[in-house]
């Protein structure tokens, strides 16, 4: 009996691992992936701290109410509605590779490729980087034509395109950013980006301090003090007044 109700809990655990996509079998080659509306999904720059950004993947899961509203263009600002409402079951959120990863050349890359966000120019870049070697180039995914500040939508290059993963005919709720070219040992295709370097930003030079003085209304300003000199006049010696002798009487 007790034999039956741990394969019992083991089928209804794999279950549910498969119906939340996080399941991750040994090789990921047993993974497929299915078409979807592009309209439905969108990834989004966020932003963090000091200047860091974030990858953001939302998926409108039902029409009953919008998950995001987009303005703008070049960048094109996204304002994330699901924020405002009780969203579950009508909007999905992915903000980690347990929810999103790369696939290539109809294989699945979450081993190999991880997603990384640079500072282009005037622009945020999302690049696929390879785990084992850094030293290889990253693949340019999209980007968001543009800055501003706040949430920025990721305009994928081309080829490049959502789908869901699928295990054994089955839709997951993983999502993919897949592009049907074959990713190679160089990381040459589809398209590199080099890291741009960091320039050091220089302190800005402050200007001298000036002493100001607050005068009351009407007040007459202070009076300036003549410099007072820093030496002493020429002395001259008083004129000696003549010694007198000492009047000497004669005796007799």
């Amino acid at each position: 009996m007790r034999t039956k109700h741990r394969l019992l809990f083991a089928t209804t655990a794999f279950a549910s691992l498969l119906a939340f996509g996080t399941f991750t079998p040994a090789k990921a080659d047993v993974f497929e992936s299915t078409e979807v509306n592009p309209d439905n999904f969108i990834a989004i720059a966020v932003p963090y701290g000091s200047g860091n950004y974030q990858l953001l993947v939302l998926e409108q899961l039902s029409s009953k109410r919008a998950c995001w509203r987009e303005n703008g263009s070049a960048p094109i600002r996204v304002e994330p509605l699901l924020l405002n409402f009780d969203f579950t079951n009508i909007c999905g959120r992915s903000t980690d590779s347990n929810g999103y990863s790369i696939r290539m050349g109809n294989t699945d890359m979450g081993q190999k490729l991880d997603f990384n966000i640079v500072k282009g120019d005037g622009e945020i870049v999302l690049v696929g980087s390879n785990l084992r070697d850094r030293s290889i180039p990253p693949i340019r995914i999209g980007s968001t034509k543009g800055m501003t500040s706040g949430f920025m939508k990721f305009i994928l290059e081309p080829g490049w395109r959502f789908a869901k993963r699928t295990y054994q005919g089955r839709m997951l709720g993983h999502i993919y950013l897949t592009n049907d070219a074959v990713a190679s040992s160089s990381g040459t295709r589809p398209t590199r980006l080099l890291p741009l370097p960091q320039v050091p930003i220089e302190p800005p030079i402050e200007p001298p301090v000036r002493e100001v003085i607050f005068t009351k209304p009407g007040a007459a300003p202070p009076a300036t003090r003549e410099p007072v000199p820093t030496t002493r006049p020429e002395t001259r010696p008083l004129p000696q007044k003549p010694t007198s002798r000492p009047r000497v009487v004669p005796t007799f």
